[in-house]
């Protein structure tokens, strides 16, 4: 049961990342008004409401699965961890990519933690 509540958090992560992606690369495309793309959200909320919920919500699924042995929680962390990919200054390029690798690492850990059973 726990498996299944981690991966249900983890694909609503993955639609949220896959989200901000699409308004990330249609606001590139709109002018530079201050509220861009298809949501019409200015940066700092479209990062911290949608980049930083998903994190949020892998966090929690991460935790909820410690102990659970699945491939699938494993493969959805990574993924997402790779799925971060920064914008065009250098802050959200750090923050992104430290997020990303923060996810990348809940999956390995979560590799090691279940190969002990």
């Amino acid at each position: 049961m726990r498996t299944k509540i981690s991966v249900i958090l983890l694909f609503i992560s993955l639609a949220l990342l896959i989200i901000y992606g699409a308004d990330v690369i249609s606001s590139k495309m709109a002018s530079n008004d201050g509220k861009s793309g298809f949501l019409q959200l200015n940066e700092a909320i479209r990062g911290g409401g949608l980049g930083g919920g998903a994190v949020i919500l892998s966090i929690i699924a991460f935790a909820i699965s410690m102990k659970e042995r699945s491939t699938l929680v494993v493969v959805l962390l990574i993924a997402q961890g790779m799925v971060h990919d920064g914008g065009s200054k250098s802050s959200t390029v750090y923050g992104t990519t430290g997020l990303g690798i923060l996810l990348v690492a809940l999956g390995i850990v979560k590799v090691f933690i279940t190969r002990k059973k």
